[in-house]
């Protein structure tokens, strides 16, 4: 029993130890400590300057590709909702127009002939 226990438990050290190796992420800290092991012993980590270099250059180059999408998207949309403005507003003067065109067929219409246009004015109104 007590080797089981043994045995599961150095199972699990080293699981976990693997899985810190393989998860863990790069910093300055550890960049700096490899160097220096580098420099002193020849050994070197898993993590030195040229791959902290990198990863800093990757994840700045992401948020800059981020940034740049919202900013654009931003400016996309702001454009959209501005072209369907201009479209509204142009509707409006159309049938702005289109009235106009109307009023301009009455009083034409009303200076030719007055009764006839009294007659078509009562008879539109019932």
């Amino acid at each position: 029993m007590r080797a089981w226990v043994l045995c599961l438990s150095l199972g699990l050290l080293s699981a976990g130890a693997q899985a810190n190796v393989l998860t863990s992420g790069c910093n300055l800290d550890k960049a700096a400590r490899n160097e220096a092991m580098n420099a002193t012993l020849g050994v070197k980590g898993n993590c030195d300057a040229d791959k902290l270099v990198r990863q800093q250059k990757e994840k700045a180059k992401a948020e800059v590709k981020k940034n740049t999408t919202d900013v654009l998207d931003k400016k996309t949309a702001g454009l959209k909702e501005g072209k369907s403005d201009v479209k509204a507003t142009q509707h409006k003067v159309n049938e702005a127009g289109q009235q106009l065109n109307q009023t301009r067929k009455d009083v034409n219409a009303v200076a030719r002939d007055p009764v006839k246009a009294a007659a078509t004015a009562v008879l539109n109104q019932g």
